[in-house]
């Protein structure tokens, strides 16, 4: 089954184990989850920019200026150049400060794309989420993009950088609960 969205709840539960740590069992061998300050901001920044992961790896505290994202995706080598949440601004700011991390140095040093979603599989399996990868938290941002913007399509297809609609209809599906509210509230009988 395909990745899918992330739902906020589970979103909360993931980030919540990143930051706290916590014990799980493998190979019948209780093992440590250490928090993990480096994997919480990379998915926080993925949850909050609807970047590929990739992308996310790679970014420098250059990236943020004057209230904005500036980027060009590897992927699609399309630009991105989007005024950002402060908030955000300000978690990358205090980290790399924390982190002793210069402008043009890489936030994520030594952090790869496996290295992630290694970590994040490790979590999704203690919270027992299935369908659930790096991408995942791409898909969220693009269903709250969608929602808060009166189902504009044509908005989220420009700031995920989509080439078409349907890549975009794909990230956004009809969650399960919509579709069982809508045909719990259905009554044709005569």
């Amino acid at each position: 089954m395909a990745t899918r969205p992330l739902e906020l709840n589970e979103y909360k539960d993931i980030i919540n184990l990143i930051t706290t740590g916590f014990n799980y069992m493998e190979n019948n061998k209780e093992k440590k989850f250490r928090a993990n300050k480096k994997l919480y901001l990379a998915l926080t920044l993925q949850a909050s920019l609807g970047l590929r992961i990739g992308d996310v790896l790679s970014l420098t505290p250059n990236n943020f200026r004057n209230g904005k994202l500036i980027i060009t995706e590897d992927k699609t080598d399309k630009m991105q150049n989007r005024e950002i949440n402060s908030n955000i601004i300000e978690l990358v700011k205090d980290y790399a400060i924390e982190q002793g991390i210069k402008p043009n140095d890489i936030l994520f040093a030594r952090l790869t794309v496996r290295a992630v979603q290694k970590q994040l599989k490790i979590v999704t399996d203690y919270l027992g989420l299935d369908n659930i990868s790096t991408h995942s938290f791409r898909k969220m941002y693009a269903v709250a993009i969608y929602e808060n913007n009166n189902n504009n399509i044509e908005l989220v297809k420009e700031v995920l950088n989509h080439s078409s609609i349907a890549t975009t209809q794909r990230y956004i599906r009809v969650r399960q609960k919509e579709i069982d509210e809508a045909s719990k509230n259905i009554n044709m009988i005569v």
